[in-house]
């Protein structure tokens, strides 16, 4: 692995990098090679390493990978650091005449951190999006539901005011919308647009725009309101979606889901051979 992060990207991934002193770097050093370690094992794999490696240096895929092994390394050692924060940056307590910096300034410096971090991770997941990487199982651990982190940072209506915490509080929101389109429409169907958007498959994402968008707005929808979503017109329009459109959502047509959903019901008649008198 020939991964190189050094005091350049250190300084440009954060967001008050630029007046870091070296002893900054220095202490965090160690830091960045384990979370370099971690995210690449954990995340990247063998073939997004290489897709890493192959990215020329300034690039988008390299630079906000750097910008999250940085930002992730120097929040393992943050509360470590005695630091002295200033408006143009921060650096190291080192004489008896400069103190840390209080508690609340680094609380704040932690949550900005935080959701940076959050911001570089999710646009490098988004980044790495690819028939190679979008098959393994670290892009399946990556990309869990079609409601994506880089959605909600990068696209959705309040994405820039959004926080780390904001993201936290989604998670629940997220899943459970998932299940309910997975008990409606089938783990298949579902599990074939993830797998679109994981391998930036684009014929297959041309295709299913409709219902990656409608998954994105029902989720939104169940965390600003309390209704249950499946009486929404939004939800309507997902089954008109899936129901009108047999030859792209054939997963769907084919699956238990589908009959389950089209159960016909019993009719008591005369002419019927299972008729019930009931006096």
């Amino acid at each position: 692995m020939d991964i190189v992060i050094d005091k350049q990207d250190f300084e440009w991934s954060l967001p008050v990098g630029m007046s870091a002193h070296d002893e900054v770097y220095e202490s965090v050093k160690p830091a960045i090679d384990t979370a370099l370690d971690n995210y690449c094992i954990s995340l990247l794999g063998d073939v997004g390493i290489q897709q890493i490696m192959a990215a020329e240096e300034g690039t988008a895929l390299k630079r906000y990978f750097k910008m999250m092994v940085c930002i992730g390394g120097f929040l393992q050692v943050l509360r470590q650091l005695d630091l002295v924060l200033t408006p143009t940056g921060f650096g190291i307590v080192s004489n008896d005449t400069v103190s840390p910096a209080s508690k609340q300034r680094v609380d704040a410096l932690e949550a900005q951190l935080r959701t940076a971090l959050c911001r570089a991770r999710a646009m490098t997941v988004h980044l790495l999006r690819s028939n190679e990487w979008g098959c393994t199982a670290k892009a399946v651990r990556a990309i869990r539901y079609a409601y994506t982190d880089h959605y909600f940072f990068f696209a959705s209506a309040s994405s820039g005011a959004y926080s780390y915490k904001d993201w936290q509080n989604m998670q629940p929101v997220i899943q459970r919308t998932d299940e309910l389109l997975r008990v409606r429409f089938g783990d298949e169907q579902t599990d074939d647009l993830l797998d679109a958007y994981r391998r930036d498959d684009h014929d297959r994402l041309t295709a299913y725009t409709t219902a990656l968008q409608l998954t994105c707005d029902l989720t939104d929808r169940a965390a600003a309101s309390s209704e249950d979503v499946r009486g929404t017109a939004l939800w309507r329009r997902m089954e008109r979606e899936l129901e009108g459109n047999g030859e792209v959502y054939a997963l769907y047509h084919g699956s238990d889901a589908y009959k389950a959903a089209h159960v016909e019901t019993f009719g008591n008649k005369k002419e019927s051979t299972a008729f019930l008198f009931n006096g």
